[in-house]
């Protein structure tokens, strides 16, 4: 697992390769001259006592001390280095690798997204990240902080005495036999707590996006019993991987400083016999007491790696190819450069300057896990420009013809074509060109109204788009601006999915942003359930003035109108009647209703209705 992860981590490293060069620069210098302290310590106290001894002169003490003081500043100043460098570059991968999982899981069909909860993804896109990250930060950092920082001690302490040293070194492979043996253990309960993490994640979101529905229902002791439990559970994953990382930590130190009795028996001697001076067995403690402090990190250097590896294999099914970069000197010293972030957003297709032409081609369909087709063989044809009204009774297969429509999911059969060309092979963003979509309960984004129309999020105070243009789309879709409706005009808070608006301000916000995205093609599924009928009477006029035969040319669209209320059928080109996922009746308004049948039930069931809410 360990070498799959490094393999992974490859092509973010090189993103930030300057960086790990500086900061590695910074270590290797750091981790040569660690030795040098100590050295120079002790040679600093053989002459103070030569001269304490009359065997030397004070200047040579004062050069002594002197050099100490150059070796400790040189130490810490590569250290500052190092540190730069290598934690710079590790923030940087993070940022790169929560780019990349964003990007990934927006790219997934729309059934996997379905399958997969929104709070998994989140833990898994932030914690797991971080868990990676350390992972990371180890492998970065402590090649030099402690693999070469060790590396350099034991060679210095070789060259003091070398019988001394192999016979005080002797537990060190102890230590890294048993991070090896323990490796599968770290990863199988790092594995643990991220899911634990996760599920109370993706409970709690859900818990809270339908806050006001758990108030509603009296379940709010339920909810927190839930979270209680869940929370539990996490503790008990986190307690479990601690108790077990915890747990060898002291086992490691224990083992790194199972030598000094060796060292303070045999030492010991060497300095009474007159073999070792004083200065050195002084150097020489320093020495071992330095690796020992730090030499413990080694093992545990092989467990974080562990770790970030597990983290790593829940990320990777989220994660798109990263972003081909060359790194260079000047990205590497911006300060907040972050790898692909600062590229030139891709320019979108062009939308066609012409309504499209829309046909759907014996189209079975059926939701992903689903036994049952809920489209069985529709056909429809509208042609370009054309206003094409769809009604039904509930669960006729209204809202899957409609996300078909968009390319949303793979058919099981039959074809859609936008103009002659299939909709399955465009790409995302050359749908996103074609098509409008408003569906009933239309997603709104936290921030202000302009933001939401626009679909470009700005920071507050910077300049946009020209009022006419907002003011145009706006009073298309009803909203009164102007007035009392919206106290700051379009720099209204709207709150996150709209929550300070009403459900039709939401609607009307919506369909201003359809206004914006001018498609070719149209496709409106029940989107005015939450207005008045002369509020929708205002929107259906605002449609055909925006995207009727009488629009300028550019502006034009084929609309495709999904609703179960028919107040705005008797405006459409043609009607098609739907029942059990089959169209079962089409033809004007007129035509359907002169030959009665299921159209003419529904929409004089529905005048009927309307008459008697009209006041005496």
């Amino acid at each position: 697992m360990t070498r799959r992860f490094l393999q992974a981590i490859w092509p973010y490293l090189k993103q930030v390769s300057w960086l790990l060069i500086l900061g590695s620069l910074g270590g290797i210098v750091m981790n040569t001259v660690v030795v040098l302290p100590p050295v120079l310590l002790g040679r600093a106290i053989d002459t103070a006592t030569a001269w304490a001894e009359g065997q030397g002169a004070s200047i040579h003490v004062l050069w002594a001390g002197l050099a100490y003081a150059g070796a400790t500043a040189l130490y810490q100043g590569a250290r500052l280095v190092k540190r730069w460098g290598l934690r710079v570059a590790n923030q940087r991968i993070m940022a790169a690798v929560r780019a990349d999982a964003l990007r990934g899981v927006l790219s997934w069909p729309t059934e996997q997204l379905h399958q997969t909860p929104i709070g998994d993804l989140m833990s898994r896109i932030i914690g797991d990240v971080e868990v990676m990250g350390r992972g990371v930060r180890e492998l970065t950092t402590e090649m030099w902080d402690t693999l070469l920082f060790s590396v350099s001690l034991i060679v210095a302490m070789l060259v003091y005495d070398a019988q001394l040293a192999l016979i005080t070194l002797v537990p060190v492979p102890l230590a890294m036999l048993l991070a090896q043996m323990v490796g599968r253990w770290v990863s199988t309960r790092t594995t643990a707590s991220r899911e634990a993490n996760a599920a109370l994640t993706a409970f709690l979101q859900e818990r809270l996006t339908a806050l006001r529905v758990i108030r509603l229902f009296g379940r709010v002791e339920a909810a927190v019993d839930r979270a209680a439990t869940l929370s539990d559970e996490l503790v008990g994953a986190n307690l479990a991987l601690a108790r077990l990382r915890g747990g060898l930590q002291p086992l490691y130190r224990f083992l790194m400083l199972g030598g000094v009795v060796f060292l303070l028996w045999l030492g010991g001697q060497r300095v009474v016999t007159g073999v070792m001076t004083l200065g050195a067995f002084v150097a020489y403690l320093d020495l071992y007491g330095r690796f020992t402090g730090r030499g413990h990190r080694v093992p545990q250097l092989f467990n974080s790696v562990q770790s970030g590896a597990a983290a790593h294999a829940r990320l990777q099914e989220l994660l798109a190819p990263p972003l081909e970069e060359p790194a260079t000197v000047h990205m590497a010293l911006q300060a907040a450069h972050v790898p692909g972030m600062n590229r030139p957003l891709p320019v979108l297709p062009e939308r066609p300057p012409y309504p499209l032409a829309l046909s759907v081609n014996a189209v079975t369909f059926r939701y992903p896990g689903s036994e049952t087709p809920v489209l069985n063989g529709v056909d429809l044809e509208a042609p370009a420009g054309a206003f094409v009204a769809i009604t039904g009774p509930v669960g006729c297969g209204k809202s899957a013809l409609a996300r078909a429509m968009l390319g949303l999911y793979p058919l099981e059969s039959g074809q859609i074509l936008l103009d002659g060309v299939d909709l399955m092979s465009l790409s995302p963003d050359e749908r996103a060109a074609r098509i409008g979509y408003l569906p009933q309960n239309p997603f709104l984004f936290s921030g202000r109204m302009r933001d939401n129309i626009r679909m470009v999020f700005s920071e507050p105070g910077e300049e946009d788009d020209p009022s006419d243009d907002l003011r145009r789309w706006a009073r298309l879709a009803a909203l009164d601006i102007d007035g009392t409706e919206f106290s700051n005009g379009f720099d209204t808070l709207i709150g996150e999915r709209g929550t300070r608006v009403s459900g039709g301000q939401r609607q009307r916000i919506a369909l201003a942003r359809v206004f914006a995205a001018r498609p070719g093609l149209l496709v409106l599924d029940d989107p005015f359930s939450a207005v008045d009928l002369d509020t929708e009477a205002q929107m259906i006029t605002a449609l055909r003035q925006a995207f009727g035969p009488d629009a300028p040319p550019g502006q034009q669209a084929t609309v495709v109108f999904f609703s179960h209320r028919l107040a705005a059928f008797p405006r459409a080109d043609q009607v098609l009647v739907m029942d059990r996922g089959r169209v079962v009746a089409q033809g004007t308004h007129t035509e359907l209703l002169s030959v009665g049948g299921l159209y003419a039930r529904i929409y004089r069931a529905q005048q009927r209705i309307t008459m008697q809410e009209v006041p005496a």
